[in-house]
This record gives C-alpha cells, sequence and structure tokens, in this order.
C-alpha cells in the first residue's frame, strides 16, 4: 500500500465538458501552473510536503508515449476509482491496415463512430452543472493520488490517476465521491488503490446505486450482440441535452467498450469468435475485491472477464466487486533516464 502522497494544485476549465466542449465525466483537463511549484509530494504522514519537479518535460510510456504535461501546461485526469458511461468511444480494428482485406475495411469504416451509452450525456451535465455551483471559472482545484514512485501517478494512456477536490459553497468536495454517491459512475477499482480509497467508494456506491433513473439502477447485465446499439453516436459539440431520452440501459462501462470494439469488428468480418471468447483475447485481469482486500494483490487470485459470462450472455458480477490489475507504464525524464523523485 502506498505511504507517500502527491498533490497538484490547478484548475478546471468547465467548458471542457460536453456539450460545450468534448470531456466527459471521469476524464478532465487540469491546467497545472507548471512554472510554479504546483506538484507537491510527501513520501510518508508524518514528512512536509516539498515541490518536486519530477515531471518537468517527462514522458509517459505505455500503451501510448506522451508528455505528462502538454504544451498548453495541462495534465489529464482519470479520476480513480470511476467509470461513467461512455460519451464519445471509438473502437479500433482487430487487424492491422495490412492485414485488412478492401471488403473489410471498406465495412469497418461505415460501422466505426464514436459509441455512446445512455446516460453518457446526462452524467457529463450533471457533473458539469454542480462544478459551475462554485461560480468560478476556471475552478481551483486540488488533485491528490497516493503514491510512492512517479512512474505510478499516470496510467498506460498518459492519464494522471488521481481524486479531484474542489469547494462549493463552504463545502470541500471530493469530485469522485460525488459522482458515484450520486449515482453518475460506476465504481471501478484498482490494484493502484488503497484498501481505505476502496473502503469509501463502496460505501458511496451503497447510496448511489439505488437512486432512480441513474447507472446503479440501469445496469445492464447482458453483453450480446443484440444489446448493443448501434443508434447510440456521439452528437457532438453544441448538442442540446435530452436528458428524458437519455435513460436506458447501462452495461459496465469497461464491458461496452470490449462489446463495442468486438460488435463492431465482428460485423465487419475481421473477428468470428463469439464476445466470450473474444474476451480472452483482451486479458482483462482482475481480483475479486473481497480477495484483493483479504489477501493483498499478491495474493489473490488472478480471474478475467471471460470467466464470468454464462451462457445466456450475462455477466454475473457487479462493477463493485472487481479490482483491476493496472496495465504498466513508466516515466522517461528528458534525458531518457527513468524519472525519480
Amino acid at each position: 500500500m502506498p505511504q507517500g502522497l502527491l498533490k497538484v494544485a490547478g484548475s478546471i476549465d468547465l467548458n471542457q465538458f460536453w456539450p460545450r466542449g468534448e470531456s466527459d465525466a471521469d476524464t478532465t483537463k487540469i491546467l497545472v501552473s507548471v512554472g510554479g511549484n504546483a506538484f507537491q509530494y510527501r513520501p510518508n504522514a508524518t514528512a512536509a510536503f516539498q515541490a518536486t519537479h519530477a515531471f518537468d518535460q517527462a514522458k509517459v510510456r505505455g500503451k501510448v508515449t506522451k508528455p505528462c504535461i502538454d504544451n498548453k501546461s495541462r495534465v489529464t485526469v482519470r479520476l480513480q476509482g470511476i467509470d461513467a458511461p461512455e460519451l464519445h468511444y471509438m473502437p479500433q480494428a482487430a487487424k492491422k491496415k495490412a492485414d485488412q482485406t478492401k471488403k473489410q475495411r471498406e465495412r469497418f469504416l461505415e460501422l466505426n463512430e464514436k459509441y455512446r451509452q445512455k446516460l453518457g450525456e446526462t452524467a457529463t451535465v450533471e457533473l458539469s452543472t454542480f462544478l459551475q455551483q462554485a461560480g468560478q471559472d476556471p475552478l481551483p482545484c486540488t488533485v491528490v493520488t497516493a503514491v510512492d514512485h512517479p512512474s505510478d501517478v499516470f496510467d498506460t494512456y498518459a492519464r494522471f490517476v488521481g481524486n479531484i477536490l474542489v469547494t462549493i459553497g463552504a463545502q470541500d468536495v471530493n469530485v469522485n465521491n460525488w459522482i458515484v454517491e450520486q449515482g453518475w459512475a460506476f465504481p471501478t477499482f484498482y490494484t493502484s488503490m488503497s484498501d481505505a480509497e476502496i473502503e469509501e467508494l463502496r460505501t458511496k456506491w451503497e447510496a448511489g446505486k439505488n437512486v432512480a433513473n441513474r447507472v446503479g439502477k440501469k445496469l445492464h447485465r447482458f453483453v450480446r450482440m443484440k444489446d448493443f446499439n448501434w443508434e447510440l453516436i456521439y452528437r457532438g459539440k453544441g448538442a442540446v441535452p435530452e436528458p428524458q431520452t437519455d435513460r436506458g440501459p447501462v452495461v459496465m462501462p469497461k464491458l461496452f467498450r470490449r462489446l463495442c470494439v468486438w460488435a463492431v469488428n465482428s460485423k465487419a468480418g475481421m473477428v468470428t469468435s463469439n464476445f466470450q471468447k473474444y474476451l480472452v483475447t483482451t486479458k482483462d485481469e482482475f481480483h475479486l475485491t473481497d480477495d484483493f482486500l483479504e489477501q493483498g494483490a499478491a495474493a489473490a487470485e488472478v480471474r478475467t472477464l471471460d470467466e464470468f459470462i454464462d451462457q445466456s450472455g450475462k455477466f454475473r458480477l457487479t462493477p463493485d466487486e472487481m479490482v483491476f490489475r493496472e496495465k504498466p507504464s513508466r516515466l522517461i525524464g528528458p534525458d531518457g533516464q527513468p524519472v525519480n523523485w
């Protein structure tokens, strides 16, 4: 379990959220004043925070290679421990372009839209509306994450994984907890989280999952071709929110993304297996939450998504019953060497 804590002082541009912008309810761009001492780190609870410049000109190497901080002095934050319904997910081809037939490529391009889920738009609008209550834009915030090493901060897609803290009125708010407690996002745990962080979100979910017309009550457990809605396509910036029509069944977002890739590639003829067999190839490893909390990542049994789909196409677990293994990434400094504090 991490002993250190990193905090970053920044601000959130509220115009980034759909429909004014394209950000959704669980990934945001945080403006960071990198010219000062925005990044502060302490190695343990008894130590004082000190400025760190470990991330200056550093790059993340994982599934992608990207700078930690972009050329507009921003970091992309993945809200730790949550997953909101997708707003605009575009699947990738299952085959490299050189291995595709002309027919497969043409069909894939016909189908390859930015797909969304029910409640994806509404969750984004509700988060944006809540943050606007602070009356400040950009909105000052602090992003915190429990880590011991700089390479633990960013995920394999170069997103800073942490909790966003803001002040609205006179109240300090943990945005991650708020969105789960309000029922606008599912809890989605990772091995990078501490037991305390998991337990806290589990408690928030006990309230959130019972809110009417939100993700807990609309959780759809079946993942079959007929459960994929081809008509739900991203409507772009400037569209008018339609909360009354943005209600309906919601597959767990992680499963939705896999279902989306499989459905599109199946229709294009690039995948011939059923969805359960396709999940074997994605290698999404996780631990059952109770097993993880009892034994830790080293001893808990490793499971995969395909194990839990029955013959009817029903996925047997709920989102809070899994702790996913974080895929690796590492930080490289401008000198090409690994980054340390």
